[in-house]
């Protein structure tokens, strides 16, 4: 499995030169959102990190830091 940056052009997805002479048996797409909720989603998602982070962060739960 290899994972490369590609373009899409709003019809075709645009491989980089180095792969487009290869014939992929299969394809996974993943889109990153450029939309403006996407912004959003991020900072909850950051804000939630920081909570979680002060909850696990103990001297309780550093024994598993070993594992």
């Amino acid at each position: 499995m290899v994972a490369i940056k590609a373009h899409f052009d709003g019809k075709n997805i645009i491989l980089p030169e180095k792969y487009r002479k290869r014939l992929p048996r299969e394809v996974l797409i993943v889109f990153e959102s450029a939309a403006p909720e996407a912004a959003e989603n991020r900072l909850w998602l950051k804000a939630q990190e920081e909570a979680f982070a002060k909850v696990w962060d103990n001297d309780e739960d550093a024994v598993y830091d070993a594992l």
